[in-house]
């Protein structure tokens, strides 16, 4: 489907968010908080290949990611989402192809937001140890940074969802700090 160059943090992103339950935990994050998927997912991924934290540098990973999002992810997940209930006119397998089609483009420009990241976290902090990882403390630093930049403070239902997507990431044995 992508024309993108292969990447072992969309291979990452794409094992995590198959996991069973993940997807629906990412999704309900989303929702109540508007944390950005993609890049909650890269924050993981670049906790799984390198041993210090993302740090001082994730507000402008951050920023990168918002940029990107404000641009492309989120209008085409309006348009796909706006289908999704009022293709009408077109009768069903039309609109259930433009749906699919719209679906796809989302998911591009979300591939396209995690390369550009990255890029920029390889520009920032240079190339990740080889076969070193996974370091379960730095996933779950990345993470309650990520939480923290967001202002989000995690109830009890949040904490489930990311303990599940952290133990999926392979960070069974971290805890986000309280």
């Amino acid at each position: 489907m992508s024309g993108f160059p292969e990447h072992p943090a969309w291979d990452f992103t794409l094992r995590v968010y198959g996991t069973p339950g993940v997807a629906p935990a990412c999704l309900e994050l989303q929702s109540r908080h508007g944390i950005d998927v993609t890049l909650m997912l890269f924050c993981l991924w670049h906790g799984s290949v390198r041993a210090a934290p993302l740090g001082r540098d994730l507000p402008d990973l951050m920023a990168a990611a918002r940029d990107w999002q404000e641009h492309t992810v989120l209008p085409i997940r309006s348009a796909r989402q706006w289908l999704k209930s009022r293709a009408e006119g077109l009768e069903a397998p039309e609109g259930t192809r433009l749906y699919k089609a719209v679906l796809g483009m989302e998911i591009e420009c979300e591939h396209a937001e995690l390369l550009i990241l990255a890029r920029q976290a390889q520009a920032l902090c240079g190339e990740p140890a080889d076969g070193a990882g996974p370091f379960p403390a730095t996933m779950a630093r990345n993470l309650a940074d990520l939480l923290e930049q967001y202002g989000i403070r995690p109830d009890t239902a949040d904490r489930a969802a990311l303990d599940l997507i952290l133990a999926a990431a392979g960070g069974k044995d971290a805890q986000l700090p309280s």
